[in-house]
This record gives structure tokens, C-alpha cells and sequence, in this order.
């Protein structure tokens, strides 16, 4: 048995507009308190997992900006990390980073600490869709972050993407898609924006200050995301992600399949013998806790019915699909017992989904359509 681990490292120098991910404003002093408390979640929790489950397969840095941080204790934490778990030999080892955060050293100290799947946010090429979401690197950060991980080594990276953003029309996407093909990422995650409750870019679309794309611009956008990415032997293995053969993110993958994974950092996920649980979103009462020992945890009380539901929407959003026999030993019931089955076959008949032997899975023309098809099968 194995898990993922994923770290939340909280810290930003800004905070851009569209996210709502758990964050604050870099503080040095703030981010050595973290770090303390970050080694004090790890050991209490390395005690609750069962000997034969502390293998690594995955580490998964996120944020916040990873590629911030003081490296001193990552190098700490990371040897704590082999005194409590073995690493896979084929360990996937992923950090986000800004673009106008990394350069050559950090970016090499990196990956001698083990980071091998490095991702760069560089969600537009457009300086004026950047200013927009209020992200602070130019054009000119992204080539060199890419450059610097073609140079150093790196086979094996990601580039963030969005698409669906006020103010951009097709020919911004194309010229987006043209820049982001001409630097053959192994994978790209693109992403439809959403439009996060208390965010600053939900305030200005309220406001009337902006206005996003309409629905059939949005959805030629993500034709063509998918057709440019299919023409450069990029394949859609999610419905935002798209990898060469072999680069797929094995991290995400287990949480689609419902995978155990250990999370730490303020606001991280655990699901661990069959347990849901999080961490506070609240970095100074999560420093507080754990100065006196107690790690800062909130108990999922969602109920089966709930679990089998999340299973459904991940798993039409794979290419892959719900593999029934893997459904109903996870559950215990098959997954007719749990969707709609005359809306599956009007889905079928529509060739919008495939409900086959093994699998049900969404067709090409169903991807698309994907959120309202979920909402017409779950129960």
C-alpha cells in the first residue's frame, strides 16, 4: 500500500484576483513559524498511518507560491519526510511555480532537492489578461521558465493554463495556444475559469466592471484547446488535462480514483482509511495548535450517498471513465444503483456518454457538456 502527500505551502507576495485557494501575504518570520509547525504536523501524523502505507509515490507542492520558499527547511522537512516514509523509486515529485519566481539557481537547487515535475502558473500569454487577474510576471518570465527546465534537465514539467477569461476573445486564445505549443510542455492543465465566490474578480463581474465570454464562445474555446493539444499529441486524459503519452499526473490521478493521500499545511486534504479530514484554513490557528501538539483537524461528515456522488462527477471526468467492477468494490453496490438510468440512456441515445460492459465514460461530444450531464445522472 502507498499514499500521495500534499503540502500547502500558504504564501504569496500578491494576491491575484480570480483565486481562492488558502493564501497570505509572504512574511519571513511567519514562514519559519510555518515550517516549525509543518514538522510537528508531519511526526504526529506519520504516527496515526499503519507501517505498511508509509510509502510515497507522489509529493505534490502547492499554494500559495511554492517556488517562495525558503529552501533551508524544505531540505529539513524532506529528510524528516525519509526518517517516517520510504520514497518510490519512481517518485513523482511536483512544485508550482510563478514564472517571475524562479531562476536558474533556485530552480537547480530544486531539483537536487528531488523536485522532477516542476508546473508553471502561466494561465495567459497576454500582458493584459495577466493585469487583469492581477499576476505580476511578463512575457518574458515564462519563456525563461521554461527554457531554464529544458536547460537543467528537466523531462518531465507542466504548464497552467486558462481559458474563458473577460476580455479574451478567440484570437487571444489562439495566439495563447500558438506561444504555449511552440514551448512542447509534456503536459498542460487548461482550465475554464470559474468565478469564485469573494474573490476581487467576482466583485468587478457583479459590478458590471467586467463581463465573461458567452456560453458558445466559451465552448468553441474548448474545442480548440482540445483540437490543438490532439494535434500536438497532447491527450486529454481529464476533462482540463492533456499529456504526451507516459506525462500524465499520476498525483491527480489518485484523487480521481479515489486514492489515499496524506495532506498537510493549513486548509490540505486527507482521505486515509476510508476517513475524510482537513486541515484548519487558518495558518495562525494552525501554528497554535500545534505548538501544543494537536494537530489542527475538521472530521468530513459527508455521508456515503455524498462519497458515491464526488465518485461519479471525478470519474466522468477522466477519459477513462467509472470503471464499474472498481465502483462497486469501493461501495459495495453497482453504479446503476446510484445514477439515473433513464436519463443514461437519453445521455446514451444522444451519444453524449458510453455506458459499456466495464466502463461509462463521456463521448468527445459529451465532454463539453460535461457539468450538466453529471447534474442529470447523480441521483
Amino acid at each position: 500500500m502507498a499514499l500521495s502527500l500534499y503540502i500547502h505551502y500558504p504564501f504569496c507576495t500578491n494576491l491575484c484576483s480570480y483565486c481562492d485557494f488558502y493564501k497570505v501575504r509572504h512574511n519571513a518570520k511567519l514562514e519559519k513559524k510555518y515550517f516549525d509547525a509543518l514538522s510537528t504536523e508531519l511526526t504526529l501524523a506519520a504516527d496515526t498511518i499503519d507501517p505498511d502505507k508509509r510509502k510515497i509515490t507522489t509529493i505534490y507542492f502547492g499554494g500559495g507560491t511554492p517556488s517562495l520558499m525558503n529552501l533551508s527547511p524544505l531540505s529539513k522537512l524532506l529528510e524528516q519526510l525519509k526518517s517516517h516514509f520510504t520514497f518510490d523509486p519512481d517518485l513523482e515529485f511536483t512544485l508550482e511555480i510563478n514564472p517571475e519566481s524562479i531562476d536558474v539557481d533556485r530552480l537547480t537547487a530544486l531539483k537536487e532537492l528531488g523536485v522532477n515535475r516542476p508546473v508553471f502558473g502561466i494561465q495567459s500569454f497576454n500582458t493584459r489578461l495577466l493585469r487583469m487577474l492581477n499576476r505580476k510576471h511578463e512575457l518574458k518570465d515564462s519563456f525563461r521558465a521554461v527554457y531554464l527546465a529544458r536547460a537543467l534537465g528537466f523531462e518531465n514539467f507542466g504548464i497552467d493554463m486558462i481559458f474563458g477569461l473577460p476580455k479574451q476573445t478567440g484570437r487571444r486564445l489562439s495566439d495563447d495556444l500558438n506561444q504555449l505549443m511552440d514551448l512542447s510542455p509534456p503536459h498542460i492543465s487548461y482550465y475554464q475559469l470559474t468565478v469564485e465566490d469573494g474573490t476581487p474578480l467576482k466583485k468587478r463581474i457583479d459590478d458590471g466592471k467586467l463581463r465573461l465570454p458567452a456560453n458558445d464562445l466559451m465552448a468553441a474555446m474548448y474545442l480548440a484547446v482540445n483540437i490543438e493539444c490532439k494535434n500536438n499529441n497532447l491527450r486529454r486524459y481529464e476533462i482540463s488535462s492533456f499529456a504526451l503519452p507516459g506525462y500524465e499526473c499520476r498525483h491527480n490521478i489518485r484523487y480521481w480514483e479515489g486514492g489515499e493521500y496524506l495532506g498537510l499545511g493549513p486548509s490540505a486534504h486527507s482521505f486515509i482509511d476510508n476517513r475524510r479530514f482537513a486541515n484548519s484554513a487558518d495558518l495562525q490557528l494552525y501554528i497554535k495548535k500545534l505548538i501544543k501538539g494537536i494537530r489542527p483537524l475538521i472530521f468530513d461528515t459527508d455521508d456515503v450517498q455524498s462519497r458515491m456522488s464526488e465518485a461519479v462527477m471525478l470519474g466522468l471526468r477522466t477519459s477513462r471513465g467509472i470503471v464499474r467492477k472498481e465502483f462497486r468494490r469501493r461501495f459495495g453496490i453497482p453504479i446503476d444503483k446510484v445514477i439515473d438510468t433513464q436519463n443514461l440512456r437519453i445521455l446514451a441515445q444522444a451519444d453524449l456518454i458510453a455506458p459499456r460492459k466495464e466502463r461509462i465514460y463521456l463521448t468527445e461530444s459529451g465532454f463539453p457538456l460535461a457539468d450538466e450531464i453529471i447534474r442529470r445522472l447523480i441521483k
